[in-house]
């Protein structure tokens, strides 16, 4: 498991020169690993050792936000501070999150919230106006699970896609 800025810093790296990464961004960008890597170890492993919360603007890292609030809505082209100093990437882990990118960072940050923000989202069923609960789970599990494509002989380690 890795911190939510572990995983910002990684997208930061790789792919600020390819495109504005804004917190909003970055924010949602980590959410939706964060769901899409539960879902597809069927809920044994969690990538991110933090739980998200359901803020009035989303899906939210609580240490995520605080480390990328300074930023207001401009664009991210340096690493941001990270409590686990030392914490890389491993390297099983880049492909998975290097799909997540191919998959999500050709879209800004209002098009990610507005994913995440859908009738009976884990973020719809755990927000309460005025209060930031976890999300849990077992409802992104609900959520996402059937997203999923079948496997085919072809597409044999990523079996996923968004559908709205």
């Amino acid at each position: 498991m890795y911190n939510p800025s572990t995983i910002a810093n990684y997208f930061i790296k790789k792919y600020s020169s390819e495109g504005a990464l804004t917190p909003m961004k970055l924010i949602k960008l980590v959410y939706i690993s964060y769901a899409w890597y539960l879902t597809l170890t069927e809920g044994e492993k969690t990538l991110i050792d933090e739980k998200p919360q359901a803020w009035d603007y989303g899906p939210v890292f609580p240490s995520l936000y605080q480390s990328l609030k300074k930023f207001g809505k401009t664009e991210i082209q340096k690493t941001i501070p990270n409590q686990s100093l030392w914490e890389k990437i491993r390297d099983e882990d880049k492909p998975f999150l290097n799909k997540m990118w191919d998959m999500y960072g050709s879209y800004g940050g209002i098009y990610l919230s507005a994913i995440t923000h859908t009738d009976n989202s884990p973020w719809d069923k755990a927000f309460k106006k005025g209060y930031n609960h976890n999300i849990s789970d077992k409802d992104i599990l609900e959520h996402y699970v059937p997203k999923l494509k079948p496997k085919t002989e072809t597409n044999t380690k990523y079996n996923y896609t968004e559908s709205n």
